[in-house]
């Protein structure tokens, strides 16, 4: 596959990604008191979907939907820097229940929710 298709299908798989984090954040908006549940929410749906991806390419491999679905769609949907900067401000203010809650949350969850994506998919193939 060339490089500007792949570019192409990040480009598009993120503007869908990118949609879709944007929903969700207007949805559950947030102010800096609150628990970030757009962010939350965004990432552990962008973790159970990249499971069911995962576990679609590893059995009907094709590099252009890896690349659309994965790269683009997940990479679009999930954010690292969001989570950073609101973490971030959750330390400056000393929020460390909010802090700890938030960050192992959103690693242990994110986990099992690729796991469970991958599993289900899986259940059905």
């Amino acid at each position: 596959m060339n490089l500007i298709k792949e570019i192409v299908l990040v480009f598009i798989g993120g503007g869908i990604g990118c949609s879709i984090r944007f929903i969700i954040s207007k949805i559950n908006p947030v102010n800096s008191n609150d628990f970030p549940w757009g962010t939350f929410l965004a990432n552990l749906l962008g973790c159970f979907l990249l499971g069911i991806f995962m576990s679609w390419a590893i059995k009907n491999f094709r590099s252009d939907w890896v690349i659309f679905l994965t790269v683009g769609i997940c990479g679009g949907l999930t954010t690292f820097s969001t989570f950073s900067h609101e973490s971030f401000f959750m330390l400056k203010n000393e929020n460390w229940i909010m802090f700890f809650t938030y960050a192992i949350s959103s690693f242990v969850i994110g986990l099992l929710m690729i796991r469970l994506g991958y599993g289900l998919l899986n259940q059905f193939n």
